[in-house]
């Protein structure tokens, strides 16, 4: 009996169960040592498409992983940018209240200097100093 025919007698059967009772029934018969190979055959076919599937598994942890790296680089590469933003923001801010500040002791002095003319303060002044 050849390989051949024999893996077709038993896939005809009902594959591997019927390899292992033939081979658990019939331990001194010709097919029985192809029918233990066939099972070792099998058994491995089924081990490989495991790692396959572990190896595949891994792969797409490992791409989701890299994909998340890459989004957290995105958000501090976008977090360093608004606090850029923010810092010149603020710079602004204070040049524009240093100005307005100017711009209100200027306004002051121009209130107190009318209030002077309105109250005759400087005629006054200006006739105590002759």
């Amino acid at each position: 009996m050849d390989k051949a025919t024999a893996y077709k007698e038993i896939t005809d059967n009902g594959g591997e169960p019927y390899a292992r009772f033939f081979a658990s029934q019939n331990p001194d018969h010709p097919l029985t040592p192809f029918c233990h190979r066939y099972l070792f055959e099998k058994d491995l076919d089924a081990r490989i498409a495991a790692h396959d599937e572990q190896r595949g598994f891994a792969l797409k942890s490992l791409a989701q992983m890299e994909s998340s790296a890459h989004i957290a680089q995105a958000a501090a590469s976008a977090s360093r940018d608004a606090a850029s933003a923010a810092q010149t923001s603020a710079s602004s801010a204070r040049r524009s209240a240093f100005w307005t500040m100017v711009a209100a002791i200027a306004s002051a002095l121009g209130v107190v200097v009318n209030a002077a003319l309105n109250l005759g303060w400087l005629d006054w002044a200006r006739h105590i100093v002759r």
